[in-house]
This record gives C-alpha cells, structure tokens and sequence, in this order.
C-alpha cells in the first residue's frame, strides 16, 4: 500500500476519533456534574470546585466506558465520508481493496486499546481512587477506614471510647472465619495517645469477635508486657466488611490484577470479580477492532439515498450496542462462574470479527 495514502487515510480518521472522543467526553462530564450536584445539594458545605474536580477525576473512567462507542461512531462517519465521495471510488481505481482502506484505521484503534490497558488503565485507576478519597473528604460518602495491599491489611474502627487499629500481614478465608496471620492491633484513646497494643503469629475474626491466641501485650501507661494464653476483642470487623472493600477491580492498575488474583486466591477470596475485570481488559484492543468492523459493514458500501444512508448509520450503531450488550451478558455469566472468564470476555469480539470479515468479503467480491 501507498505510504503516502496509508498516513491520509489515518490523519483522517485520527481527526475525527479524537473530535469524537472531545464530544462526547464534555457531554458525559456535564451530566456527571449535573448528577454530583444534585447528590452535594443533599450535604452542606460543598463547593462548587469540589464538584469540577470530582467531575475531571472521573472521567478517565468514563473515557475507559465510552471508547467502543467513539471508535464506532468516528469509523461511521469516516467511512460515510469516503463512501458518499469520489475517493473511495478513486482508490479503488488504482487497485485498492478494501482491506487497503481500513487496515491502517484497524491498526490504529487496536494500538489504542493497548496503550488504555498499559498506560491509560494506570492512569485512570489512581484517579478513581483520588475520586473516592475527595469523595470521602468532602463528606459525600462514608469513610472506608480499609487499606490493603499484596504485603497485607490494613483495617481500622473508631467510636466515642476508642479506635482500633489492625494489621495483618497475611488474609486469608477459611468458611465463615478469616484468619489472620502476623497481626498487630492498636488500642488509641479517643485524643490518639496508644492505650494498649497486641502483637500475634495469628488470630481469628468471626461473628464481630477476635480472638488471639498467645497474644503478646504491651500496656505503655504502665510499661508492662506480658503474654496472655486468649485474648479476645468484641470488634465491628467481619468478613463482608473485608469482601466489600476488594469489589474494586476499577481503582486498579492493569499491571497489579496478576499479583492481587493470586494473592486473593491465595488466601481464600473469591477472585470472580477482579479475574473478569482482568480478562476484559486484556479483550479491549479486539472489541476496538471489532466496533469498528461493525461501522465499516454497515457505512462503507457506497450510497447517495438519503434514507438508505440513515438506515446504515442506525444499524452500525444498533450493532454496537448489539456488542456492548453482548459483553455485559457474558460478564454476567463469567461472574457466576458459568462460563471461563476467557471465553466471558473474548467471546463476543471474537464471534463478531469473522462475521464482520465474511460481510466485507461479500461487499469486495461484489
């Protein structure tokens, strides 16, 4: 192919995948900010800069959502462009096919979606998590007093009386009790001097208890230590507590998900969640592709009725939707177990894309 005919078919397409993108990014952010202010009217003392900046802090997220789409409706216009004009039919007079034509679009939005998951997913996870942050320093959420990582847990519960602080170097679930490996626990008085703290090898959280065996105490008003056979604690930590705070496979980086699946399964959690956010992830340059294979079945077929082009523009979009909404059951199913993640995420891309190759292999033979 043509150097110079592959980097105009590009320049175009990339001018409008990214006006595209600017579109509807600004009116995705204007509705998240109408919907976060009618959330602050509920809270006092709020201010409006705090709303814009919780805006920007989530778009990376949306940005991650709405990518197919703008894929698919920048590759309906692109090819309604070239379809409707002279060119099209000028390339194809040179002996251009029509895999000339959209091999270096194809190409462009696969590399795309390898550089959201690789450099952009990082991005917009610390985002998110700075979006939750905000959220809870302004007041609009409840704190989640929760901090965890692959080298441990971190939990902490504070009421009129006193705060708890754990730590637990390793977690893992066994039935209805987690058990706690290497844990020190923090007893602070309510103006946060240490009233007491407890060091073990283990301890088991069950029914708003935990019980330490063999726990090592360290009483700094009366510089006492001493070791207690059982050591029990009435606390408000539980094991729905700890699941909850890990369904957040959206505040992760791409590059963190193998580490933390292993160490989930590891310790007994179900990984579901975060294995199918993992297998979704590593399916978005093919989804890319695969949207705007949807666009170009629908809209590259010259036309100069005004009605049959409508129909074209509906259906690509209608097949896009089609497609996300074929995701969204899969994930269902690969959440339930029901099918392998793989299979959950890849599938629909990978069911559409011949399809889509057979459509365009008709439309080139004529």
């Amino acid at each position: 192919m043509n150097l110079i005919l592959f980097k105009y078919i590009l320049k175009h397409y990339v001018f409008i995948f990214f006006a595209t993108l600017f579109a509807l990014t600004a009116v995705v952010l204007l509705f998240d900010i109408i919907e976060l202010l009618r959330m602050a009217a509920k809270r006092e003392n709020i201010a409006f800069w705090d709303i814009l900046v919780l805006g920007v802090l989530k778009s990376p997220q949306m940005i991650h959502i709405i990518l197919p789409f703008v894929a698919l409706i920048a590759g309906v216009i692109f090819f309604l462009k070239y379809s409707a004009s002279s060119e099209l039919i000028i390339m194809r007079s040179i002996g251009m096919s029509v895999w000339n034509f959209i091999t270096p679009i194809v190409a462009f939005v696969f590399l795309l979606g390898v550089f959201n998951i690789t450099i952009f997913n990082p991005f917009a996870a610390m985002t998110a998590k700075q979006f939750e942050r905000l959220e809870e320093r302004i007041g609009m959420t409840n704190s989640h007093p929760f901090s965890w990582s692959e080298k441990g847990l971190w939990l902490r519960e504070a009421d009129d009386n006193q705060t708890l602080v754990l730590r637990a170097g390793r977690v893992r679930q066994e039935g209805k009790e987690v058990i706690l490996d290497r844990v020190s626990l923090f007893e602070l008085l309510p103006n946060g001097a240490l009233k007491r703290q407890i060091e073990g090898n283990n301890a088991i959280l069950m029914k708003g208890q935990l019980t330490l065996p063999n726990a090592f105490i360290i009483d700094p008003l009366t510089e006492e230590a001493f070791t207690k056979p059982v050591e029990s604690i009435k606390t408000g930590f539980s094991l729905e507590r700890i699941l909850e705070r890990f369904d957040e496979p959206r505040t992760m980086s791409f590059w963190r998900f193998p580490k933390f699946i292993r160490f989930l399964r590891e310790s007994g959690f179900a990984v579901a969640e975060h294995a199918m956010y993992f297998n979704e992830l590593l399916a978005y340059p093919i989804m890319l592709v695969a949207m705007l294979l949807i666009a170009a079945v629908f809209t590259l077929p010259p036309t100069t009725r005004q009605g049959k082009m409508l129909t074209r523009i509906v259906s690509a979009v209608l097949g896009g939707f089609v497609l996300y909404f074929l995701g969204r059951v899969t994930n269902v199913l690969g959440l339930s177990q029901s099918l392998p993640y793989i299979l959950a995420a890849w599938g629909p891309s990978l069911v559409v894309i011949p399809l889509c190759i057979t459509a365009l292999l008709h439309l080139e033979d004529g």
